[in-house]
């Protein structure tokens, strides 16, 4: 029975490249990992709790895809010593085996890459049958509590930034002097770079700076580059989407929850003052207090990669609300509320002197795809839908009309920035 899974032939001046045995089992899932989303953000709070523990940890990361993968070039899983993970590479089936795999790399503090082959349809006899018909390579590297949190604070930099960076990593590396060491990562942020690990006299490095353009457009599915012996492969790392929730009424909860799991930078805004019950009924979102919302700008930023959602169910409150966001020129501003008390708003802000709202502008009034549902919980999931598609440039049809890639390069700006 010859099996997929297979790995480039090694010399010595390669990254070992195993040959994986994938077994699919249930995973284990540590305490702390309050969400296991497979999300940017679960991973960088992974990191940055393990740091703190002074806890050893291996990251594994898709470095390459070839034909179709789950998760595209940066797809990241954290595996604590234990055994136990956060954050997902695949599907679910692959995430057992890797961690199998990190346990060698514990032990003998190496990177590895891995190679899942599923291109050829008769993996199923064997126990997987992924039907995936793609090559994933994985590097598995071992991160002391330091380079966990200097990994961190690169990725947590990229997700912070205002538009895609891109991040260049060194997956095999030769023994000449002066070449970089193998888990060496440069965030590149036009001519400059945020670097973690050894980069060797810098060559290489000033090499993969020049490449930033090329990578930005190859997006989801990155990029792989040789430098005499050393491959560096490169993703593009696009920044979290930040929310406001201008309300923080029972319904803008199951929002901020919502928006929370898929790794969004979000902020509930409250007219009263916050207490510590305010971030106790929001988990995972930032609880501001903001007494005069024409000023909402001197509370938080709002710029041209910001969304916000309005749902204060206080008619003047939310005009002030969508007057500061509409002269602010943030990319979307969500109205809850019927058809007509939007209309209402609209002509109070043409007699205070704000320009009309075009048809097809920055304004989703009433908010939301439409989805169908009732309810709290139905209403978060048509907003933040819409959220997604309009942070992505598109419609929210239905994929299987979709034609084209599926996963195009990532937009600089959600659409209508500024």
């Amino acid at each position: 029975m010859s099996r997929h899974l297979h790995a480039a032939p090694l010399d010595d001046s390669s990254i070992p490249r195993q040959i994986a045995t994938p077994i699919c089992k249930s995973r284990q899932t540590r305490l702390d990992d309050h969400s296991q989303m497979p999300t940017h953000r679960s991973v960088v709070d992974a990191l940055i709790h393990s740091a703190q523990l002074g806890d050893p940890v291996v990251l594994a990361t898709v470095v390459r895809v070839t034909g179709s993968s789950y998760g595209g070039v940066g797809a990241r899983m954290v595996v604590h010593a234990d055994g136990s993970t956060v954050g997902l590479v695949s599907g679910g089936c692959l995430e057992s085996d890797i961690a199998e795999h990190a346990r060698r790399v514990h032990a003998s503090a190496r990177a590895e890459v891995v190679s899942y082959d599923t291109r050829n349809d008769d993996d199923a006899p064997w126990g997987l049958g992924l039907g995936c018909n793609g090559l994933i390579e994985v590097l598995l590297e071992p991160l002391t509590a330091a380079d966990a949190n200097s990994l961190a604070s690169i990725i947590g930099h990229a997700l912070g930034a205002d538009s895609p960076t891109v991040l260049a990593t060194v997956i095999v590396s030769g023994a000449d002097t002066g070449a970089p060491a193998i888990g060496a990562h440069a965030l590149i942020v036009g001519g400059t770079s945020q670097t973690t690990g050894d980069w060797g006299d810098g060559v290489v490095l000033a090499n993969a700076a020049s490449a930033n353009d090329e990578a930005l457009a190859a997006g989801r599915r990155g990029l792989v580059r040789e430098y005499g012996a050393v491959e560096i492969a490169f993703e593009v790392v696009a920044p979290s989407i930040r929310l406001l929730i201008c309300g923080s009424g029972p319904d803008a909860l199951p929002i901020a929850t919502l928006a929370s799991q898929l790794g969004w930078e979000v902020v509930v805004i409250d007219h009263r003052k916050v207490d510590s019950t305010g971030p106790a009924r929001f988990p995972g979102a930032r609880v501001v207090e903001c007494t005069d919302a024409l000023k909402l700008a001197d509370t938080v930023a709002l710029t041209g990669r910001t969304a916000a959602v309005v749902v204060s169910h206080h008619f003047s409150r939310d005009l002030d609300y969508v007057q500061a966001l509409l002269t602010a020129g943030v990319a979307y501003v969500g109205v809850l509320g019927p058809r007509a008390r939007t209309q209402r708003m609209l002509a109070e802000l043409v007699v205070r002197g704000v320009p009309p709202v075009s048809a097809d502008g920055s304004l989703f009034a009433p908010v939301g795809l439409d989805i169908g549902g009732d309810g709290p919980e139905a209403i978060a999931l048509a907003i933040i839908a819409e959220v997604q598609a309009i942070a992505n440039d598109r419609a929210g049809g239905h994929l299987r009309d979709r034609r084209g890639s599926l996963h195009p390069s990532p937009q600089l700006e959600p659409q209508g920035a500024n």
